[in-house]
């Protein structure tokens, strides 16, 4: 596993290998080439997958009894009609990252909802509609993207692609706390070094 800066040096991503099977899989290969398979940061991965009609009709269709909670119940739920939003959402969801590239402080709040603040190596995410990207808070104003997905219930545990982005979450903020990592000079001082 690498990090890579996206906007150092604000916002840094986890790049996992092509055999870290919460990130790429059977299920997920078939949406890329062969080479960007294990080459693609979980960013430019999210969002590959987002803007991708096939992947998001199959992941809809795939998960409809999820549809029928009261959330979704204000869209048209329609496989079809989800997948060009979601597309829609995920451009949107970029340009309001870009934005806010500089200042990431106002795009990441904590995971959970009972937490009232982000402190240093705590879990965090940025929403748009269902979308989440979620990050490790490095230091104010620094996180490191872990993952991301489609939130399709109320609660993370309730469905298993939100269930393995919790893994990835935990299994990110463990190595990073292993290696002393602990605010922004020691991630700057392990950047480069860590073996993840």
């Amino acid at each position: 596993m690498e990090i890579l800066p996206i906007f150092a040096p604000y916002l840094y991503v986890v790049k996992y290998p092509d055999d870290f099977t919460l990130v790429w899989n059977d299920e997920i290969n078939l949406y890329f080439d062969e080479d960007q398979i294990g080459d693609m940061d979980e960013f430019d991965r999210l969002f590959s997958l987002w803007s991708n009609p096939l992947y998001l009709e199959n992941f809809f269709n795939s998960n409809e009894e999820y549809l029928n909670a009261p959330y979704w119940q204000k869209y048209n739920t329609s496989p079809e009609n989800l997948s060009k939003l979601t597309s829609k959402k995920a451009l949107d969801f970029e340009k309001e990252i870009l934005k806010k590239q500089s200042q990431p402080n106002e795009l990441f709040q904590p995971l959970h909802n009972d937490n009232s603040r982000l402190i240093n190596i705590s879990e965090g995410k940025a929403k748009y509609n269902w979308l989440r990207i979620y990050a490790v808070k490095i230091d104010e104003n620094r996180f490191l993207i872990v993952g991301g997905a489609i939130k399709l219930t109320f609660k993370m545990d309730a469905h298993k692609s939100t269930q393995d982005e919790l893994k990835k979450i935990a299994y990110i903020k463990n190595i990073l706390i292993e290696n002393n990592i602990i605010d922004g000079d020691s991630f700057d001082d392990a950047l480069y070094e860590i073996n993840l």
